[in-house]
């Protein structure tokens, strides 16, 4: 008896694009718990500063994800201290869209939501935030994921383009 097996997809390892776009690090734990309801809990990471600039001059970028839902925003910041003027157009579109209020806020220790003025902002509208160990990547895992799959896909599309990988 023949067995047929489906046909090969057309990979070709040696494709500097292909290996390019596949390189990662450690796998993250991953959990199969999430919030019920929108807004409950917010994922967010600065990933920067870029050796090139990115979209509209920018060095970094900053993604929220929706633990509910792994809705995704992704902002482009031209400096680190924007974040917080960022998080507060982030905070005010979700709310208004969704009808809900964000609750938690999760994100690594590393500084850009640091201010007093931020502290401040989350008591007056109630957002508990919850920090994660700074360069522990893998205790924020599901926004160090997303960042990971962005940076790939600007990796390939950069290699494909020929341009610098940075």
């Amino acid at each position: 008896m023949m067995t047929i097996f489906p046909p090969l997809i057309n990979q070709n390892p040696s494709c500097e694009s292909f290996i390019v776009g596949k390189h990662q690090r450690d796998s993250f734990p991953s959990t199969s718990y999430r919030e019920k309801e929108c807004l409950e809990l917010v994922h967010t990471d600065l990933c920067g500063p870029m050796q090139n600039q990115l979209f509209g001059r920018s060095f970094y970028f900053l993604t929220f994800i929706d633990d509910c839902r792994r809705k995704v925003w992704l902002y482009f910041l031209k400096h680190k201290s924007e974040t917080f003027t960022r998080f507060k157009e982030f905070k005010a579109k979700a709310e208004k869209q969704s009808g809900r209020f964000v609750k938690v806020l999760r994100y690594d220790g590393g500084g850009e939501y640091g201010s007093r003025e931020f502290a401040d902002f989350c008591k007056h509208h109630g957002i508990e935030k919850k920090t994660t160990t700074r360069y522990t990547p893998k205790q924020n895992g599901v926004v160090e994921r997303k960042n990971r799959t962005i940076m790939n896909m600007a990796r390939s599309l950069l290699t494909t383009r020929k341009m610098s990988k940075d």
